[in-house]
């Protein structure tokens, strides 16, 4: 399953899972997630078949991001498919697939008991998601 970010109203590339912001209502403090992660999540969980397994699973996350439009011709064909070192960080990324998942894809993301992932540099950004049903 491949999740596209074609969608103008989205970030044109993965996103990470923020810090919780705060707010303060008179004696209570308020937490919640910006707005653009919450619509970049649904966006995420729209697009993911209903599945709702049970069992124990093992997952495949892949992280595809656009390459830098400052990047020259041959920085660009040297840096293409190529792993993305910098933010942002990986398990943020990981976070918000997950999070999406939940109830959808699995019942929870404990059921998830190996996970492969990685970021690359490729022209069409997206994240792909390889999901294996495993036995006992």
């Amino acid at each position: 399953m491949e999740i596209f970010y074609k969608d103008e109203k989205h970030l044109n590339k993965p996103m990470a899972s923020p810090r919780p912001r705060f707010t303060r209502a008179g004696r209570f403090v308020r937490t919640y997630m910006p707005n653009n992660y919450t619509r970049h999540k649904h966006f995420i969980a729209e697009q993911m078949p209903d599945l709702q397994i049970e069992s124990s699973i093992r997952l495949t996350v892949e992280f595809y991001f656009p390459p830098l439009r400052s990047w020259s011709e041959k920085r660009l064909r040297e840096r293409l498919f190529s792993y993305k070192r910098t933010k942002p960080d990986l398990d943020n990324l990981l976070k918000t697939v997950l999070d999406a998942g939940n109830g959808k894809l699995w019942k929870d993301d404990n059921q998830i008991v190996e996970i492969r992932t990685f970021k690359k540099y490729e022209s069409i950004p997206r994240t792909a998601l390889i999901i294996e049903e495993l036995e006992g």
